[in-house]
């Protein structure tokens, strides 16, 4: 009778890690599929980044240049609730703010998503067939949520390749999957430029601590700057330690909100970056996203420093914060860093 107990019990106890295995087996593989699948069906080939043609855009009659950036709009699949509603703010947006160069600032969609409907690349061509009616062109520095599931930021940008007004660049010597300039032109001068650049996401994937921007970045984005020497505004996703230092110190923006839900400056040893390019003159603007609940805009060291807010639903955010896009005007012919910006939040 205990034979038969002690050989019922071990039958159990089998199937049941039987069970067990087999679904963490599955999940595992799951997971496995799902960090390392490619979805994008692309039809360009990512490494045609590095020999992109160097992009020039030109002011308008007098002398201005504005950027439309759109943020953190975290998509989901590009067709649920949340995803509807930021999609038609954006085209509210769009209708009633030209500008000469959009920039999709990063977390374009949605992170660590292991539901079975999302949909990455879905939700990419919604919005890019939405921005592509408006005969502007755009570009997108990757954000710390892009890359994290259903394919790369490479992916992305491959994807991204098939869209008429979609730029691009990079340069293979360096870190990051997006880094090239804008060169602005009025009546053929060289004039303005527009950095965009990848700062970084996790490691691992995730899971793991934001990576800060590398220091063959920053040494290039000097490089870059330097040999044109002409005023320069840079965009990327995740904001520097100068950011907290900004906002403690320099003079606030009038009429931007303010909103200091957290600290700017959250991650660690991202010092890198500020000290390299602390004393260049050339870099009057770093605009970044991120923060979904903060939203600052401060001059401080002779440049600009300035944070967006969400620009999407489907984004945490405080019940206070309306998704909306900043407008960057950039009146190229003024040769003050504090005088030649200005900035407004744009809501449908």
């Amino acid at each position: 009778m205990l034979k038969s107990k002690k050989k019922l019990i071990v039958k159990v106890i089998s199937i049941i890690l039987a069970i067990v295995l087999i679904a963490v087996g599955s999940f595992g593989g799951y997971l496995l599929y799902r960090f390392n699948c490619d979805k994008s069906n692309a039809t360009y080939r990512y490494d045609t980044v590095y020999s992109a043609e160097q992009v020039k855009l030109s002011t308008d009659a007098n002398g201005n240049f504005r950027i439309l950036k759109i943020n953190d709009t975290h998509f989901f699949d590009g067709v649920c609730e949340d995803d509807k509603h930021t999609l038609e703010d954006l085209r509210v947006i769009l209708d009633k703010t030209p500008s000469d160069l959009i920039v999709v600032n990063g977390d374009l969609v949605d992170g660590f998503n292991l539901k079975s409907n999302y949909d990455k690349f879905g939700a990419i061509d919604l919005f890019a067939n939405l921005i592509e009616e408006y005969d502007t062109p755009w570009t997108f520095a990757p954000g710390n949520n892009d890359f994290e599931i259903d394919g790369s930021n490479e992916d992305i940008i491959e994807f991204m390749m098939q869209y008429e007004h979609f730029i691009y660049g990079n340069s293979k010597d360096i870190d990051g999957s997006m880094q090239f300039v804008v060169d602005v032109y009025d009546n053929e001068k060289l004039v303005h430029s527009v950095a965009i650049m990848d700062s970084g996401a996790r490691k691992p994937k995730a899971i793991g601590s934001y990576q800060p921007i590398s220091e063959n970045q920053a040494n290039w984005l000097n490089d870059e700057v330097n040999a044109r020497k002409v005023k320069t505004s840079v965009f990327f996703h995740m904001p520097t330690n100068a950011f907290q230092t900004a906002y403690d110190n320099g003079e606030a923006y009038v009429g931007l909100d303010m909103y200091n839900t957290y600290p700017y400056g959250e991650i660690k040893n991202d010092d890198v970056f500020d000290n390299v390019i602390k004393d260049n003159e050339y870099i009057t603007l770093i605009s970044c996203g991120h923060q979904h609940s903060n939203n600052m805009c401060s001059f401080y060291n002779e440049r600009y420093y300035q944070l967006s807010s969400v620009s999407g639903y489907s984004a945490g955010r405080n019940d206070y914060i309306y998704p909306s896009c900043t407008l960057t005007t950039i009146n190229t012919l003024d040769d003050n860093p504090q005088t030649m910006y200005s900035f407004e939040q744009i809501r449908a």
